[in-house]
């Protein structure tokens, strides 16, 4: 059995649906994979999330490009008539430095009640089986926006369902390390996928 196919069947047993299952007080959980694989991953997913779609599940799972997501919140927002994507772009031209920091103090300052604003409208409406908050693109968003950071600053979201974050990296020695590369800070809590399915 492939690891798409393990990952179904724990995101298709009810009992891990159950947010109250396994880390009680942070049911985040970290799927590593090697960063050559990640178009492939992505396909995965919407395989994944069609399977789960389907009248034996019924589950209707909130899928989330970050990466996808800040360049959407930073076009939304605009001064002085240009969006801040596109102000930034052209100070990237310039300093990047100072580029990277205005990212940082728009994800800072906003992004993440757009985040979470969003989640919320998802999950408080119950018509269709919501329990399941998929993340991936983190190799993408990098260095804008680290794994350990989010999920350390939307912690106190996560009760009601599970998350899911797809990261391009490995696991060892108890740290993550994006790209098996760059260390990432405070994901102590967060449980290994990769262990639940055998890998």
């Amino acid at each position: 059995m492939n690891s798409a196919d393990k990952i179904y069947d724990l995101l298709s047993d009810k009992g891990f649906q159950e947010p109250r299952t396994g880390n009680l007080f942070f049911p985040a959980y970290i799927y590593t994979y090697k960063p050559e694989l990640e178009y492939e991953v992505r396909e995965q997913i919407a395989q994944l999330i069609n399977k789960l779609k389907r009248p034996n599940h019924y589950l209707d799972c909130l899928v989330i490009n970050i990466y996808e997501e800040l360049i959407t919140y930073l076009k939304a927002d605009s001064f002085s008539g240009s969006s801040i994507f596109d102000l930034i772009i052209e100070k990237e031209k310039e300093d990047y430095q100072d580029a990277l920091n205005w990212v940082l103090d728009e994800v800072d300052e906003g992004f993440y009640t757009h985040f979470e604003n969003k989640v919320k409208n998802h999950f408080t409406d119950k018509s269709e089986k919501r329990v399941f908050l998929i993340i991936y693109g983190f190799g993408t968003v990098f260095p804008y926006l680290r794994a350990s950071d989010f999920l350390k600053k939307t912690e106190r979201l996560i009760k009601e369902f599970k998350v899911i974050v797809f990261y391009p990296g490995k696991y060892e020695d108890s740290n993550y390390s994006l790209f098996n590369e760059l260390n990432d800070d405070n994901l102590y809590r967060a449980n290994h996928l990769n262990n639940q399915l055998g890998e």
